[in-house]
């Protein structure tokens, strides 16, 4: 254990206990805060962790970290970690390793004012949050006149047309493989008509559906026993996030994606969830229901100033991808189509 200006620390290398695996969960209540996401999707068993206190038993931050070359990648991802604390671990890493020149921290809520260091922050990607109210009467009044007449009229013409409408909820070890798949399967249909190449390939679905028996939460919408639509989401704490969301082609005229969304933040309302994070892509459903953005930034500090030169290159390819992402939005949003109006 080490202390400065009152902050102390606990550094575990190569292996995290499961006692700060469970206050990491219950600290961040982000799937992308959990050994298991560190494990499944990133692929790192060799995971590092500072844990920072003031004194206290708990811990106030735990920032778990891997090593690679000259770098340091924070794989805390979706939250808010004050300059305080990032000034803490960045003079704790550069003196433990003298070999790291740069510390990265990708998708973190909150901006950097200043450091000791040299650094540079900009804008990765955007998360679109739904503050949950207490009752679904007061979420709906919420939505703008034209989204609540198409929900009121689509559930109404589904329950009119197919005898055997379904909506069902299931979660971690109930979550069937196969339901998994289906939802991926009509995201990939859905891409294809759009001439779009679906970034759910085989690797990807495996691990989604390893991931979801710990923290998985599934809903769909089926008509006459076939599944047209379904989500398939994580719940951490009292917060939950959105994969994806999909429905069949072929129902494209009752827009069962729709519907399948709105019972969806229905369940998390009569759940008591707080809220729903339905994460990057600003697409227009998000705000039509009543999704709010959130900045996610991506945040460098460097040992040097040498270093922060060294990472121009990565920088400027950074930028551009962001732009083309903003553009691709744009395009969509102002000149091919907008369906649904508030």
């Amino acid at each position: 254990m080490a202390s400065s200006d009152g902050l102390q620390h606990i550094l575990f290398e190569n292996e995290i206990p499961a006692k700060v695996g469970d206050d990491l969960e219950e600290m961040y209540q982000s799937p992308f805060c959990v050994l298991e996401y560190f494990e499944i999707f990133r692929e790192v068993h060799s995971l590092n962790a500072l844990c920072i206190s003031g004194g206290e038993t708990a811990p106030r931050h735990i920032i778990v970290y891997s090593i690679s070359g000259g770098e340091i990648t924070v794989l805390n991802e979706l939250v808010e970690i004050g300059q305080e604390y990032i000034q803490y671990f960045a003079d704790t890493v550069f003196n433990r390793y003298p070999a790291i020149t740069t510390v990265n921290f990708n998708c973190i809520k909150n901006e950097i004012g200043d450091l000791h260091y040299p650094w540079r922050l900009w804008k990765t990607s955007q998360d679109i949050v739904v503050t949950l109210p207490q009752s679904i009467e007061s979420y709906h009044t919420q939505l703008g006149a034209q989204t609540q007449k198409h929900i009121r009229y689509y559930i109404n013409r589904l329950q009119k047309e197919f005898v055997d409408f379904s909506f069902t909820i299931s979660a971690t070890h109930e979550a069937d493989p196969a339901v998994i798949s289906r939802i991926i399967e009509m995201n990939r249909l859905r891409m294809k008509v759009k001439n779009i190449t679906s970034g759910f390939d085989n690797a990807f679905e495996a691990r989604i559906i390893k991931f979801c028996r710990h923290y998985g939460l599934i809903s769909t919408v089926s008509l006459n026993g076939k599944i047209v639509a379904g989500a398939i989401c994580y719940e951490v704490g009292n917060q939950s996030y959105l994969e994806v969301i999909s429905h069949d082609p072929a129902f494209n005229k009752y827009n069962a994606g729709q519907v399948c969304l709105y019972l969806t933040i229905k369940h998390l309302i009569e759940t008591g969830k707080e809220s729903f994070h339905m994460l990057w892509g600003e697409n227009e459903y998000k705000y039509r229901f009543l999704g709010v953005k959130q900045e996610l930034y991506f945040f460098s500090v460097y040992r040097s100033f040498s270093s922060k030169l060294l990472s121009i290159p990565r920088v400027t390819r950074h930028m551009c991808s962001y732009m083309f992402r903003q553009l691709d939005y744009l395009t969509k949003k102002y000149i091919i189509n907008r369906l649904w109006k508030r």
